[in-house]
């Protein structure tokens, strides 16, 4: 999904959000928001969100002198996500579709991104998605799927999120006992993503086998991915991509069966989906070979 102009503005606006959220001082700030602005005549429409976003941010990690902006943020997203594992765990339990219900789980889970313009409070989210339907459902097909997969690849997301993130792995390692299971990391830090470190520490490696993509940007980028990764892509008999930076750098260079779990949480999303801001999805994407 290529750059629109609401997207300039949007990542412009994510630069003084940073500031804003780590209590920045206003002459560091400024300077933040000048050099982000001299950068915005480069930024191009046939780019993605996250390509860009993988120039912007590690400009404003080099001012800020840090090599992992939401480093504190991230701890604590973990540890907040930490609180609703029981209550999410009994849900999928109880539920007469333990598939489906691990799949709500997870996509309530992505509302925990620091970059979106929307946001959402993950109590809430986790109270309600139970009984929030797809907006888009094409989780039949990836159920179908998932019965005859050998190999399936998860691509993480954000901090926090993984944790609900491996509760859908256990899950699938339950239902479906022959199926590999990979789970994708970022190479680096862009914003909040889960990177190996927080994988490691949430002994995903437990559930499933973890993969470091190489990418430096905010979703996976293939043109830039590690072998390791190309390979775990590849050989994917399905691929299950969560959150809007993923569906914006993968759905319009699919070469595998590929299931975007996301919740919307943009205007230019919701566009390119044909939904509303709010909705919850479990979209296949259309591949391009």
């Amino acid at each position: 999904m290529n750059m629109t102009p609401e997207c300039v503005a949007c990542i412009f606006s994510q630069a003084l959000r940073v500031c804003e959220t780590l209590h920045v001082d206003k002459e560091t700030t400024k300077k933040v928001l000048d050099t982000i602005g001299c950068m915005v005549p480069q930024w191009r429409f046939d780019e993605t969100p996250p390509q860009v976003a993988a120039r912007v941010y590690p400009k404003i990690a080099e001012i800020l002198q840090t090599d992992d902006i939401y480093r504190d943020f991230k701890r604590e997203a973990t540890e907040h996500a930490k609180a609703f594992l029981p209550y999410i765990e009994a849900m999928i339990d109880k539920s007469v579709d333990p598939f489906h219900a691990a799949l709500k789980a997870a996509v309530a889970g992505n509302v925990i991104d620091l970059a979106a313009t929307e946001q959402f409070d993950l109590e809430e989210e986790v109270a309600k998605v139970f009984e929030t339907p797809f907006a888009i459902d094409d989780s039949g097909e990836l159920r179908t799927m998932l019965e005859s997969a050998r190999r399936v690849l998860v691509v993480g997301d954000n901090a926090g999120e993984h944790l609900f993130d491996k509760v859908l792995m256990q899950r699938l390692k339950t239902l479906f006992p022959k199926l590999w299971i990979g789970y994708a990391v970022r190479g680096v830090p862009i914003i909040n993503d889960v990177t190996i470190k927080e994988a490691e520490e949430a002994k995903i490696d437990e559930v499933a086998e973890i993969v470091d993509s190489g990418v430096d940007t905010p979703g996976l980028d293939l043109s830039r991915a590690s072998g390791v990764m190309r390979a775990a892509y590849e050989n994917a008999d399905v691929v299950i991509a969560k959150g809007m930076g993923n569906y914006e750098s993968l759905s319009d260079t699919l070469t595998r069966p590929t299931f975007f779990l996301l919740k919307v949480k943009c205007n230019v999303v919701a566009s390119s989906l044909g939904r509303d801001v709010g909705d919850i999805i479990c979209y296949k994407g259309e591949c391009h070979v």
